[in-house]
């Protein structure tokens, strides 16, 4: 047995508005089919639920159905209300990841702007390594990725290009190493290891991996403040982008290398073929209205 859903609101609606002729004006019904609506209710449950009446009087049946009735109504207007909502960007959710530079640069900014036009939206927000938010956003993990867009970026992602970043290869002022980088910097690298955020799996970057032969071996350390600490205390060497601002002081540029600054465009990037929600819509609008993309 099921209980169809316009007979309940037929019975919600005599009992709320105290007749058959009024429920019928409320639902724009004609009377007789919403007394045969009531009826067809009452006989697939097997009881009385009305006794007909002016007002009609409610059975104890009919006091059940009708808890369960308005449950089921308020039910439904809070639905169509939260969608209301989700259809305007009121309850849509962020799914945003940030690269630590970008972060630290304009993540409070961004942020605090978008929380303030779009208050009830909710957010899903991490910071993670450049490379790992371009996985993470073809996997779908999150919706919009922001951070220095790679040589080669899927071709199944719509890019917005919004500024231009530098990285610079760093190490310790007083490095033991300092002075034979200065005579030959390719060899001394290759006996300091290189602190990064992130270096894939070779089979997942198209270009090798080339980079990571430079050095003795790779730290993967994640968090950019712990990163610029352990070189600071003569760990190896890092890339710091030209957007941190709390840059240990005893770090100085290795210079005379090919690779020893990297010049990278920073974007908004998502998946082009899936439809996005309006919080990533509003987001992306705040980032081309900020830099005229």
């Amino acid at each position: 047995m099921q209980i169809e859903r316009n007979e309940i609101r037929c019975f919600h609606a005599v009992v709320e508005a105290g007749g058959f002729s009024r429920a019928a004006e409320r639902l724009d019904l004609s009377q007789s089919a919403v007394s045969q609506a009531i009826a067809n209710l009452e006989h697939r449950l097997g009881a009385v639920l009305l006794r007909r009446g002016n007002p009609p009087q409610l059975t104890e049946a009919g006091i059940r159905l009708l808890r369960f009735a308005e449950t089921m109504m308020n039910e439904e207007r809070e639905t169509l209300a939260d969608i209301a909502q989700i259809k305007s960007g009121a309850r849509s959710t962020l799914s945003l990841a940030l690269s630590p530079a970008a972060n630290a640069r304009f993540g409070v900014a961004l942020l605090k702007d978008f929380s303030e036009r779009n208050p009830l939206t909710r957010f899903k927000v991490v910071v993670a390594p450049s490379r790992e938010i371009v996985y993470g956003v073809s996997e779908g993990r999150w919706e919009l990725g922001f951070g220095p867009l790679q040589h080669s970026m899927p071709d199944y992602f719509a890019i917005n290009a919004c500024f231009s970043e530098t990285r610079q290869l760093m190490i310790a002022a007083d490095h033991p190493s300092r002075d034979a980088l200065r005579r030959d910097p390719q060899e001394t690298l290759r006996t300091l290891p290189l602190v990064t955020s992130f270096l894939d799996d070779i089979a997942r970057r198209p270009s090798g991996d080339r980079l990571r032969n430079a050095f003795a071996s790779v730290w993967e350390v994640s968090h950019m403040d712990l990163r610029l600490a352990l070189v600071a205390e003569g760990k190896g060497v890092t890339y710091v982008s030209d957007l941190v601002t709390n840059i240990p002081a005893n770090l100085v540029p290795i210079e005379g290398l090919p690779f020893s600054g990297i010049d990278r465009q920073v974007g908004v990037y998502y998946l082009k073929h899936q439809p996005m929600s309006q919080a990533g819509a509003r987001f992306l609008a705040l980032c081309r209205e900020r830099w005229g993309v």
